[in-house]
């Protein structure tokens, strides 16, 4: 196992080690040191923190303000019409801009051996977006084998808010995931028109998105799997702690189950995953973890709803009088 490079903040128990980077508030990995073969990294990455200043996938980091798609990257608030930037080849505004929160430097507000705190102040007109935003993140790791996420956003005037953590897992180091099991906790899910925007839910039956018996991630669906799915909430029970569980992939004597409080899971099997530089396809940028081809890690990032703002989803919308909030548990258990 490498040791932590500078600037990297680590949080560690007895199972697993995580690296926090400040850059986009990213998990920029997670060790199971556990592993029979020794500490095995359980995400796709660099192993430089410089190299994820040209990351263009979000590796690990937390997409916002508005994670996902918003359809031709326009707002409208009461009479009130912003632009927002524009970073979609179908001229959207995807994961809040060319320099959305995942592009942008967090402060580090708090630090202890398990658990760690980002912050970030956001100005009006940030992206496009109306209003001041103060949001805060954090990563926690306990005993029962779950990193805790945790996400937090305040606003000042009227703003739609969905921030969206972005791993990408490879539980096993296998070149890609057609090795992982998967279970979604989903019967519907958002087909993606031509201009790659959400349709309303369709059923997943007889399609290649149907997770809701287990099984193996074919390698002819990788290019296809990129949707939201509404989680089966009435399948879930939370134990009293607004979290349902809305996904589990296995691989490697190792079980994934991620839980959140938000309607969605959006799954993505990295079809888009390749060398992002020339630095990187020259060997001068190390991937950490699996090399980083097609289909070499499983995004399972929960959400609101894609392009929640232009569908007129009230419930996406912040502003002085209610805060933001969301939390993602990602739970490993050996097999």
């Amino acid at each position: 196992m490498l040791p932590a490079p500078p600037g990297v903040y680590v949080i560690r128990n007895a199972s697993f080690e995580a690296w926090l980077l400040p850059l986009g508030a990213r998990l920029m990995q997670l060790w199971w040191l556990g592993a029979p073969e020794g500490p095995r990294p359980l995400c796709v990455g660099f192993e430089s923190p410089q190299d994820y200043r040209s990351d263009n996938l979000s590796m690990g980091s937390v997409c916002g303000r508005y994670g996902n798609r918003i359809e031709d990257a326009l707002l409208g608030v009461a009479d009130q019409r912003y632009a927002l930037d524009v970073n979609h080849p179908m001229g959207h505004c995807l994961h809040g801009g060319r320099v959305g929160f995942g592009k942008r430097v967090w402060r580090v507000r708090a630090h202890t051996p398990t658990a760690l705190s980002f912050h970030l102040h956001s100005a009006s007109g940030d992206q496009g977006f109306p209003g001041n935003c103060d949001a805060s993140v954090s990563y926690a790791l306990s005993n029962d084998g779950c990193l805790t996420w945790t996400a937090t956003a305040q606003v000042d005037a009227p703003c739609p808010i969905n921030l969206v953590p972005h791993p990408y897992w490879n539980l096993d180091g296998h070149a890609d995931v057609t090795t992982h099991q998967l279970w979604v906790n989903a019967h519907t899910y958002l087909p993606l028109n031509a201009r790659e925007l959400p349709e309303p839910p369709a059923s997943v039956a007889d399609t290649p998105f149907d997770y809701t018996t287990a099984r193996h991630i074919r390698r002819a669906d990788i290019p296809a799997l990129d949707a939201a799915y509404l989680i089966h909430r009435a399948a879930s029970a939370n134990h009293g702690n607004g979290l349902h569980v809305a996904a589990r992939c296995e691989a490697g004597g190792l079980r994934l189950t991620v839980s959140t409080d938000r309607p969605f899971v959006h799954l993505y099997a990295a079809a888009g995953l390749a060398p992002q530089s020339v630095a990187e396809a020259n060997g001068h940028a190390k991937p950490l973890g699996v090399a980083h081809q097609p289909g070499a890690g499983l995004c399972l990032e929960t959400e609101d709803w894609p392009n929640g703002p232009a569908n007129q989803r009230e419930e996406v919308w912040y502003d002085a009088h209610r805060a933001y909030s969301h939390k993602a548990r990602w739970q490993f258990t050996t097999l």
